[in-house]
């Protein structure tokens, strides 16, 4: 979530270079150290030469522009969400990701040829051991996922378990009660009618035709088409939302000084209700591009002094599902921003070995 140029170039107008680099002196000296910075201290670390009092002057005028607080009277100032904002949007240039922590990323895909539960899990910890921070991956969601096969299989005279399996290898199961006795082998002729007539579809697609009963040769399948559509209304239902894959390093967030002490708190909560994430997930779909929000921009109550770092993993240039990070405004971004990005490029990666495997199975299957 950033600015666009016209916006950045509106900001950057108002703030003169040296503004801007005693900004960023005191937003890098807070994420280094967690601590107030004052204008003695900082007119020693910046590479411009500015007396302590020239800095003091400078960090009243963002102090009203809504850049600095003071948290105490007689302390430094301390970067606002707006700070972390422009600074993630005009000042920060992410640093290049170094091979060692490229090769660590590149662990996931030792993973692709397994389930895509174990991949997600295997990826979820990988991020928060090499961020120190929460990582949250979400599953692909059902409504953007593309059919790879369904299969019915009879359990008793009046249930049939539906296996749903996508082209992204997420795996689908349920029961569904049929409304009349149905044999094994009617069962594996919808099966084969639906697999042939809605292969690679999204399942929101496959949802929306059989609700409208638009199936062609509606004659030669009669009997059939009346229960594929009884049978797929019930199997392409997509009211649950997709699994969240959450793991963390609470410990390591407790040194962090938050402005509100039940911060951490509320991060637990969040940690343990995963469906508070949905919004997130569905913006970081909707975009092309990594997500940054900070602050009051991720709209999780509680983490109002958190921000969150997300990218899309997909196939085929279809989003199926978010990498994220969680942690204090004051995280490194530039360290964070390219640590998610290439996570989330080797989950794609991942994904689509698995999916062509699939794709090889499958045909020699049939």
């Amino acid at each position: 979530m950033g600015l666009s140029k016209q916006q950045k170039a509106v900001i950057s107008a108002n703030i003169d270079d040296r503004t801007q680099k005693v900004l960023k002196g005191i937003i890098d000296s807070y994420i280094t150290d967690s601590e107030a910075v004052g204008s003695r201290t900082l007119s020693k670390q910046l590479d411009v030469n500015l007396s302590p009092a020239t800095i003091r002057n400078i960090m009243v005028d963002l102090s009203d522009m809504g850049y600095l607080e003071q948290p105490h009277t007689s302390a430094g100032r301390i970067p606002t969400n707006k700070a972390f904002r422009f600074y993630v949007d005009s000042l920060a240039v992410a640093d290049s990701l170094p091979e060692k922590i490229q090769g660590m990323i590149a662990q996931i895909s030792n993973n692709g040829a397994g389930q895509v539960e174990q991949l997600l899990v295997s990826t979820t910890r990988i991020l928060a051991n090499l961020t120190e921070f929460i990582c949250v991956i979400s599953a692909p969601k059902a409504e953007v996922s593309h059919l790879q096969r369904i299969e019915f299989l009879k359990v008793n005279s009046r249930e049939v378990l539906v296996i749903l399996i996508t082209k992204s290898g997420l795996i689908r199961n349920k029961i569904i009660e049929s409304s009349e006795p149905l044999s094994q082998n009617f069962l594996n002729s919808v099966a084969e009618f639906l697999n042939k007539e809605f292969q690679n579809a999204s399942l929101l697609e496959i949802r929306k035709q059989i609700l409208e009963s638009m199936v062609e040769d509606k004659e030669r399948y009669d009997t059939l088409l009346a229960q594929a559509v009884r049978l797929g209304k019930k199997a392409f239902e997509l009211d649950s939302p997709p699994a969240m894959y959450m793991e963390g390093q609470i410990e390591t967030l407790l040194n962090f000084k938050f402005k509100k002490q039940e911060t951490v708190k509320s991060l637990i909560s969040a940690f343990e209700q995963k469906n508070t994430m949905m919004d997130i997930v569905d913006r970081t779909l909707q975009a092309d591009r990594i997500q940054i929000f900070i602050g009051e921009e991720n709209k999780v109550e509680g983490l109002e002094d958190c921000s969150l770092v997300t990218a899309g993993y997909g196939l085929d240039n279809n989003v199926l599902g978010m990498v994220g990070v969680i942690g204090p405004t004051s995280m490194n971004y530039k360290r964070i921003i390219p640590v998610v990005d290439y996570t989330a490029k080797i989950l794609s990666a991942s994904i689509a070995e698995h999916a062509h495997l699939d794709d090889h199975l499958f045909i020699n299957k049939k």
